[in-house]
């Protein structure tokens, strides 16, 4: 039998090492490796030299077979046809200027990438006919005729596949067509990540440039929202979490308090169940310190994490709780102005003030309320109550906030309406054990009322 592969004690028609090079495989320590005819092993060989875990080659012809175990003895060899490949899964397969004698090129092509493992890879080296039509053409060689791909057939083969040319590989004496290396994997679904802070115009970009691509968006605020509404499943421990903390006010802090206590791979969870199987985008901020751990977990999931990083366009903005005092301490001095003017009106509210409830949060052991409230005059009283069990407590010092949603829809002259304070809630777990008989209240008016999801949690409680 006429030698083929070429080794250091015997000379054969294939420039064996320079093809070796030109395969350009991967670093194949530790992992499986399967030669598709493997003729007299010699990529079985190198694998093995590489360290991999297992080296595997199969060939039909039985000598090459016995070449092959004797030359290297470590390796598993199989006199075995490519219709009945070895039990994977695989890390690298090798099918090197071979795909030319397959009844069905296309077919064993798919059949091998099916052996790869989730990130495996297949090295394939084959002769590309020249055309610009997709189609199989008959090349005449020294000993036969075998069809060839052209490119854009084997585009076409490849099209649900990750694939790259590699560049030429090494040709022989009476190659009508030169050969090529092509490296294929699975392809993986993108997830596109849009974590940058508020601010930053992550939804713009996603409508502008993800949504005409026809590339799903998924929106991180509106899943939490929908989590804390039960209208989505989460985790148990996520799921508690949210419906127990959720605020619109706070989503970046939840966002925070959620990787901190170890659930960011439920949230990450969350979101892919959404995706899907396809590709997506997130629309989603993450503090930067976990921008790592996500983009693992995504590829964890089977998913080409794709992060997109830009800076912020204009003026720096200043965190949200600065901006806040800021412009709560200039509005206040306007209001204490406005007050002591002998022009100075106020809006009708009634005789007893109104007040509303937003938020309820629970840290240790304070309870965070958030709201507005006018007395009789539409000013802000000077005064809150609250009633947690049988304790009623008087609040005559809180934070005083603007609410221009109040000013508008109550037709007032200012906005400092709205309110922020904390007391006492010792024993308390959640927002939600306060029971329907919680009240804030202004002394001597009618109860505040709340929030629709804070009416349906703390009724869902009694």
């Amino acid at each position: 039998m006429a030698q083929y592969q070429s080794f250091p004690d015997a000379a054969g028609d294939s420039r064996t090492l320079d093809k070796l090079k030109a395969l350009k495989l991967p670093d194949l320590k530790g992992k499986s490796f399967l030669d598709i005819g493997c003729n007299e092993g010699f990529f079985c060989g190198f694998a093995s030299y590489q360290g991999a875990a297992r080296s595997v080659g199969i060939d039909s012809s039985r000598p090459f077979i016995q070449r092959a175990s004797r030359r290297f003895p470590e390796c598993e060899f199989h006199q075995q046809s490519w219709e009945e490949l070895p039990a994977g899964p695989f890390d690298v397969i090798l099918l090197a200027s071979a795909l030319h004698y397959a009844d069905d090129q296309a077919e064993l092509l798919h059949r091998l990438v099916e052996r790869l493992g989730p990130d495996g890879l297949l090295v394939l080296e084959l002769g590309i006919a020249s055309s610009e039509k997709s189609e199989w053409i008959r090349i005449k060689r020294g000993i036969d005729e075998r069809y060839f791909p052209s490119m854009p057939k084997l585009r076409e083969v490849l099209v649900d596949y990750a694939w790259k040319w590699m560049g030429r590989s090494i040709s022989q004496d009476g190659d009508p067509i030169g050969r090529h290396v092509i490296h294929i994997s699975r392809r993986r679904p993108v997830a596109y990540l849009l974590m940058q802070p508020p601010g930053y115009g992550k939804s713009s970009i996603a409508s502008r440039l993800f949504v005409p691509a026809g590339v799903p968006v998924i929106s991180g605020d509106q899943q939490l929202s929908q989590v804390a509404e039960g209208k989505l499943a989460a985790s148990e421990r996520l799921g508690a979490i949210i419906k127990n903390d959720y605020s619109p006010f706070r989503i970046d802090e939840m966002i925070r308090q959620i990787f901190e206590r170890g659930l960011g791979g439920d949230l990450v969870d969350l979101w892919a169940a959404q995706g899907g199987d396809g590709d997506f985008t997130l629309d989603a901020y993450v503090p930067p310190e976990e921008h790592a751990s996500v983009e693992k977990a995504f590829v964890a999931l089977g998913y080409l994490p794709v992060q997109l990083h830009w800076d912020r366009v204009g003026p720096r903005l200043l965190p949200a709780e600065t901006l806040g005092e800021r412009a709560d301490a200039f509005y206040l001095s306007l209001v204490d102005a406005a007050s002591t003017s002998p022009d100075a009106t106020t809006g009708g509210c009634g005789d007893d003030g109104l007040g509303f409830v937003d938020d309820l949060s629970l840290q240790d052991g304070q309870l965070a309320v958030r709201g507005w409230a006018i007395d009789s005059t539409g000013a802000m009283p000077p005064k809150l109550g609250i009633r947690i069990g049988r304790k009623t407590t008087i609040v005559d010092v809180f934070d005083k906030q603007s609410r221009p949603d109040v000013q508008r829809h109550l037709g007032l002259p200012h906005a400092l309406v709205g309110y922020r304070f904390t007391v006492d809630a010792p024993g308390l777990r959640h927002v939600a054990d306060l029971g329907a008989d919680f009240e804030v209240f202004i002394p001597s008016a009618a109860s505040f009322a709340f929030a629709r999801p804070l009416t349906q949690m703390l009724a869902g409680r009694e």
